[in-house]
């Protein structure tokens, strides 16, 4: 067969198709054929044969691996590999992993990989032995290819008595290898980052086998201590040859580790932090002029990493030493000896020395600068953060900032005398710039959290800014462009200070906006109305407001060339700043030369498809229509023709491309109004809207159209009743039409989604007139329900019983009992998917209802409802393997089954205080109760916050708890709760009683918070 399947990969290669497919599907047709992945690993194992047919079986191999080996991975097809074939392969395979071939070595590792995860080790005990076999007596290539192979075993999880039975000497043969001169630098690297992954093991184990993981990882970081402290130690004199990029490489995999060890076991950590930070903090005050040199005054090509693949250009190992000392920071230790060691300025301290350090690491890196003046969308992403590039230069303001949160005023004073040194001596425009740019990030921080600095500093600092302003020649643009930025970031920070100066600062930006030569500087001048309108008296930007508007439109004229793909965060940007200048009088919207609507709509024609500034258009109109309630009428006026003649068709019947940006807007316009609407706004609106929603399947088209429909509905059903379209059918004949269209089941649920909205309110709000056809009505919504999936769709659909019932929930159960939905009951088909689901339902009104819907149903105390049974608590697995992604998939949750009073009960007890915010918190609680005290007693800034400036730990909960914490602020939910909760334990309806000695005992303590 090996001759076969050489002929066949030679064929695979062939330019013509037909030749091609058909070897493909030869091959394909082998996979049934036992011989075919021995034949394959034979021929990878020919090292007499060339290498790209060697490439080709591992390749080959690798997908019928996938394919075939074990029914547990998610591409598996068949047939499965018989168990004695497997036991020929393995050896071969790891054989195979240690070739002196790259190439090959690379395919098999990935292969054995793969195969570990499903047959180690109730398939293949001896894995881990033969692994450590190669690694300690093979040679470097050897080596490499076993520890990628035990990489890959690491991260995918080991049984806990496996990874014990093993840890010691896998620790110990990785520190062997680590600490070995005579090893390359990339499999001395390799080994560290597999020790990595060892201590990632043991922090998911640390929680059940607390005392002996504490002990495992005592012994093993003192094994390791001192040689990763030698690493950092060690003097990095240049990054131009081979050993050096080597020595790159092995500190960031050292300090990468250490990192973890601080992660997961701080008080271990905190043993050594005062060598290790010393170690780190001289290494990179030495390292800055090598990455200066390198990246700022050349143009270094940065983020490289090996064949490993690890990292090693010198700009990953400097980011890496930023994150380092700033995580280190906030320690007791670290902050002692900072203080011990004084705050003296000049750089004869430790602490203005690192301040200096922060100063020349934040500078623009040279290829930074060079596709910035090219790019002006890649110099607006790293301005505004949303750029996914994290640089030294956005770590060093991420480290003046940790500066300032602890030690707020000798941050201040030495950033400022590092300022006073560079604008006076002839320090380059790269240094000042950064400075200017670390005042930009820490002035930002200090008006966020209201902490003022020196009157005297912020005099003077405005001295150095109104300079950089005034600098003049191209080479000077991003130092003019930062004078420009920190000047509004002051005004927000220090705005009685400089108040004398803020009309001059913004009358300087206009003129720069339109009149700079650098296009980066006219956009920077530009933005910063985004602050200076949100920080100065509003007398004084409302003479600026037309002007800057009129700067906007200018600098727009001047971009008609440029394709406006290629300006995407330009126009956000310009956008962002038509929305901040908005609010200093919405009543611009009115003004005929402003023609501000236009504007906004003109931008939006560039912008199609762009979802974020689109949706910035949309918060503008927002903002307008809720700012300013007394000019609602005339902004409508001002504003429908522009949006109507946007959601026309032209001639020959093409949509225009804004039709989707002018219904959403016309829906958030809607939403802030008032009842009853402007006569004549729904005769205007509702034939375009019925023609979207009776011809339109795209998703948010019809989304938004429905949810201008439920508006019309909810605020003037009157006008809606009375309208008719040109064939004389009226508004409600109309609109059940279009809720008949988006209930069919061939219909999409993510365009549908709002169906279940618009028809509850025109059950609510037209209920006399639609009362003939409401069981059809029912009968749709419900036949819907057995084939929704997507939770948002359900919820929708849910709400419209959940309002009835808040009327006649007895009516509502009893027709719900005598429906039938194919084979099903309809009560059993509403009530399952109305309580798999109200985990997921959004919205305070909605929950609101949902909850109130609930209690009624259960105070119905209906037999019926008993007899349907329904998903109750996850049944938690009891293995000890530690549970990856790919192992979750393979094992689906399993759950208890209750019956549909008892489940109503837990929903509402989740709902009472959250059971998923009081487990999470719990959860934490008991980790801060546990850990603190032992591991935590040193890191100061551990105690009310993550190391999040601006966010304490409390908000970073709510932000984990996928928006349910808002729930604990509806003070109306909560009390209705309360009430049903007393009410029916007092009176035992339902048997509550007996319920509630089922219920699990944190479901039981949330309940007697009530008592």
């Amino acid at each position: 067969m090996e001759q076969q399947l050489l002929g066949l990969f030679q064929q695979t290669q062939d330019t013509n198709e037909a030749p091609r497919r058909a070897a493909e599907a030869q091959l394909e047709s082998l996979y049934a054929n036992s011989g075919f992945p021995v034949a394959l690993t034979n021929i990878a194992c020919a090292q007499e044969l060339p290498l790209p047919s060697r490439q080709s079986a591992l390749t080959t191999l690798k997908r019928f691996v996938l394919r075939c080996w074990s029914d547990q991975y998610e591409d598996f097809q068949g047939p499965l590999l018989n168990p004695e074939i497997k036991q020929h392969l393995r050896p071969k395979l790891l054989v195979l992993a240690t070739d002196d071939q790259r190439k090959v070595r690379g395919i098999a590792a990935a292969i054995l990989g793969k195969i570990a995860t499903s047959d180690y080790p109730e398939e293949w005990p001896e894995l881990l032995e033969n692994l450590l076999t190669f690694i300690n007596g093979g040679n470097d290539a050897a080596t490499n290819g076993a520890l990628h192979v035990l990489n890959d075993v690491l991260d995918e999880g080991l049984g806990e008595d496996q990874f014990f039975s093993m840890a010691k000497q896998i620790v110990e043969t990785l520190y062997k290898v680590a600490t070995d001169e005579q090893r390359s630098f990339s499999v001395r690297s390799l080994s560290v980052c597999t020790f990595k992954s060892c201590v990632d093991t043991l922090g998911m184990m640390r929680g059940s086998h607390g005392t002996e993981i504490e002990t495992f990882a005592q012994e093993a970081f003192n094994l390791w201590a001192s040689f990763m402290t030698s690493v950092l130690e060690a003097v990095l004199s240049s990054t131009s040859d081979e050993n050096a990029k080597g020595l790159v490489t092995l500190k960031i995999q050292v300090i990468r580790t250490i990192m973890q060890i601080r992660q997961h076991f701080p008080k271990l950590f905190e043993q050594h932090i005062e060598k290790m930070f010393g170690a780190t903090w001289a290494d990179m005050a030495r390292s800055k002029d090598l990455y200066v040199d390198e990246f700022v005054h050349d143009a270094a090509e940065g983020r490289l990493v090996d064949l490993d693949p690890l990292p090693y250009s010198l700009d990953l190992y400097v980011l890496e030493q930023l994150d380092f000392v700033q995580s280190c920071l906030g320690h007791r230790i670290v902050k002692e000896n900072i203080e011990r060691a004084g705050f003296a300025p000049g750089g004869a301290s430790p602490f203005s020395q690192m301040v200096y350090t922060t100063i020349a690491l934040s500078q623009i890196a040279g290829e930074d600068s060079t596709m910035w003046e090219i790019d002006l969308n890649v110099f607006l992403s790293e301005e505004t953060a949303i750029s996914a590039n994290y640089t030294p230069r956005t770590a060093s303001g991420d480290l003046i900032m940790k500066l300032g949160e602890l030690f707020p005023v000798q941050t201040v004073e030495s950033l400022f005398d590092h300022t006073q040194r560079i604008f006076a001596s002839a320090e380059n425009t790269g240094l000042k710039e950064s400075v200017l740019h670390l005042w930009d990030q820490l002035l930002n921080e200090y008006a966020e959290m209201g902490r003022p600095i020196a009157d005297g500093i912020a005099t003077s600092l405005l001295g150095y800014i109104v300079a950089a302003i005034g600098s003049s020649t191209e080479q000077q643009q991003f130092l003019r462009a930062r004078g420009y930025s920190v000047a509004a970031t002051l005004t927000k920070a220090m705005y009685t200070t400089i108040q004398d100066k803020v009309v001059e600062l913004m009358e300087q930006s206009i003129r720069a906006s339109t009149g700079d030569p650098s296009v980066i500087v006219q956009i920077t001048a530009l933005r910063t109305f985004q602050k200076y309108s949100d920080s100065v008296p509003r007398e004084f930007l409302l003479p600026l407001q037309p002007n800057v508007i009129a700067a906007i439109r200018t600098f727009l004229a001047g971009k008609e060339d440029d394709d406006p793909e290629d300006s995407q965060d330009v126009l956000t940007e310009l956008v962002e700043t038509i929305k901040c200048v908005t609010t200093i009088n919405y009543a611009a919207i009115l003004d005929d030369s402003l023609r501000i609507g236009e504007l906004l709509f003109s931008i939006g024609q560039n912008g199609i498809g762009n979802y974020h500034l689109l949706s910035i258009i949309r918060e503008t109109f927002d903002n307008i229509t809720e700012g300013a309630p007394d000019i609602y009428v005339p902004v409508c006026n001002k504003l429908m023709p522009i949006i109507t003649q946007m959601m026309d068709v032209d001639a020959n019947g093409v949509e225009n491309p804004l039709n989707g940006l002018a219904t959403e807007i016309l829906e958030t316009i809607l939403q802030n109004g008032s009842s009853p609407l402007p006569q004549g706004l729904v005769a205007t609106c509702m034939p375009r809207i019925c023609r979207i929603l009776l011809t339109s399947s795209e998703s948010e088209l019809v989304q938004s159209g429905c949810g201008v429909m439920k508006e019309i509905v909810r605020l003037d059903c009157a006008q809606l009743l009375g309208w008719r379209d040109a064939s004389g059918k009226s508004g409600l004949e109309i609109s059940l039409f279009i809720i008949d269209r988006l209930l069919r089941p061939e219909f999409s649920e993510a365009a549908a989604i709002e169906v279940g909205a618009l028809a509850a309110e025109i059950v609510d709000k037209a209920g006399d007139q639609i009362g003939p056809v409401l069981p059809d009505l029912l009968r749709a919504v419900a036949s819907r329900l057995l084939t929704a999936t997507l939770p948002p769709f359900i919820q929708s659909l849910i709400l419209v019983f959940a309002r009835l019932v808040l009327k006649q929930a007895n009516d509502v159960v009893n027709f719900l009992a005598g429906l039938m939905l194919g084979n099903r009951n309809g009560l059993e088909v509403v009530m399952s998917s109305w309580l798999a689901n109200t985990s997921y339902f959004s919205g305070y009104e909605e929950i609101r209802q949902n909850v109130m819907a609930l209690a009624h149903i259960y105070n119905l105390q209906d037999p019926r409802l008993a007899q349907i049974i329904v998903p109750g608590d996850l049944v938690i697995p009891t293995s000890t393997r530690i549970m990856t992604r790919s192992r979750a998939k393979q094992t689906p949750d399993q759950y208890t089954m209750i019956p549909v009073p008892v489940k109503i009960i837990k929903l509402l007890v989740q709902e009472l205080g959250g059971s998923s915010e009081v487990n999470s918190t719990k959860f934490f609680n008991s980790t801060a109760a546990d850990f603190e005290d032992d591991d935590e007693e040193g890191w100061e800034d551990v105690d009310n916050q993550l190391n999040i400036p601006g966010m304490s730990r409390e908000e970073l909960l709510a932000l984990g708890a996928s928006g349910r914490t808002s729930r604990q602020l509806d003070d109306a939910t909560y009390n209705t709760l309360a009430s049903f909760f007393k009410e029916v334990s007092s009176k035992n309806i339902g048997d509550f009683q007996s319920i509630y000695n089922t219920l699990k005992p944190e479901e039981q303590h949330q309940l007697s918070l009530l008592r």
